[in-house]
């Protein structure tokens, strides 16, 4: 929520600042992100969309490369919680990987996370790639070498990289081109299952 202390500048002018004004502008702008890609990206589009004026983002963004930045670890703040959904529930190794390999498919194919994923590889190294990488993509490795490491392996950044291979396969390939399955949740299932059957015996290993 956007402070309102005294000294606040449209404090000073009289006029109280509009609760929630920066997560709405950080809404639009993931909405602008969606709808023009980096490339047409521009503080005057979102501006336009969120119907604010293009000071009020340069003052709580300071520029454009500021505002995609904000507008993305915010959603980089979300991966963690979401990861560990019913996560405590689970009493073994396995269920617990299962379960985070469940969380993390669901979040990666929503319609929203899988646009910007498309923006990101579209416009590589010289637009949105690096940003998603460091922000969006290191956070959800973290997550995982984490539990690896809780888990007891000797080389948890390795087993992460290795089982988020394993659980994406080519699935993820299909669904960036748009070939999405009918039964998306099912097929979300079984690719996790699968992936299971062949980590288990190596968990088992762990701790």
């Amino acid at each position: 929520m956007e402070s309102q202390d005294s000294t606040a500048p449209s404090a000073r002018k009289g006029r109280p600042l509009e609760a929630g004004l920066r997560e709405r502008l950080l809404d639009h702008t993931i909405r602008v992100l969606l709808r023009t890609g980096y490339g047409k990206f521009s503080m005057i589009a979102v501006a336009r969309s969120a119907r604010a004026s293009k000071e009020t983002l340069y003052r709580q963004f300071g520029d454009k490369d500021g505002l995609l930045h904000a507008a993305l670890m915010r959603n980089a703040a979300w991966i963690s919680p979401v990861l560990h959904e019913g996560l405590d529930a689970e009493t073994s190794a396995s269920a617990r990987l299962s379960r985070f390999a469940l969380n993390y498919l669901r979040a990666c194919y929503r319609p929203g996370a899988l646009a910007l994923q498309r923006i990101a590889i579209a416009e590589g190294a010289t637009g949105l790639g690096p940003l998603f990488a460091q922000e969006i993509t290191e956070r959800a490795i973290t997550c995982f070498v984490d539990e690896f490491t809780r888990l007891g392996s000797q080389s948890p950044r390795d087993d992460a990289e290795a089982f988020l291979g394993t659980i994406l396969g080519k699935q993820h390939e299909r669904m960036l081109l748009g070939a999405k399955p009918a039964d998306l949740d099912q097929t979300i299932e079984r690719h996790v299952q699968r992936a299971m059957r062949l980590w288990t015996p190596y968990v088992g290993t762990l701790g």
